[in-house]
């Protein structure tokens, strides 16, 4: 099987290291953006299985990546969930609302954090078709 790949989109150069760090150490192929132009031009050349993303950042923003996503012709939905130091409910709801399927609120927890990535991509994975034999 293979590493599942992840395109973390994040200015902050400490908080993207970390991300990176956590997931790379979890065995997960990581795709660094820096910015949003950056991160959408990624996620459309290569088809990560899952798109952390900053909603706050210098260019595109988070959700202006999110909808770029969307609307580009053939792009393969994958989970896309929120990575924002903004953790109201109602920032959560905004996220929701731009196209993101979650939100994840800053700091993140190091002893979590791949968990949840791991659940989003295990819930996104699609499953077998049961059969008679199963």
């Amino acid at each position: 099987m293979t590493a599942p790949t992840v395109l973390v989109i994040e200015d902050d150069p400490a908080s993207r290291e970390l991300v990176v760090y956590l997931l790379q150490a979890a065995g997960m192929r990581v795709l660094p953006a820096g910015d949003g132009t950056q991160g959408l031009a990624v996620g459309l050349a290569e088809d990560p299985d899952i798109i952390l993303c900053d909603m706050r950042m210098p260019g595109l923003s988070g959700c202006e990546v999110v909808q770029g996503l969307h609307a580009s012709p053939g792009w393969r939905r994958v989970p896309v969930v929120a990575v924002t130091a903004n953790s109201m409910s109602s920032d959560r709801q905004k996220a929701i609302d731009c196209g993101f399927d979650d939100h994840l609120a800053k700091p993140i927890d190091p002893e979590r954090f791949v968990a949840q990535v791991q659940a989003y991509l295990d819930a996104a994975a699609p499953r077998a078709p049961a059969g008679p034999d199963r």
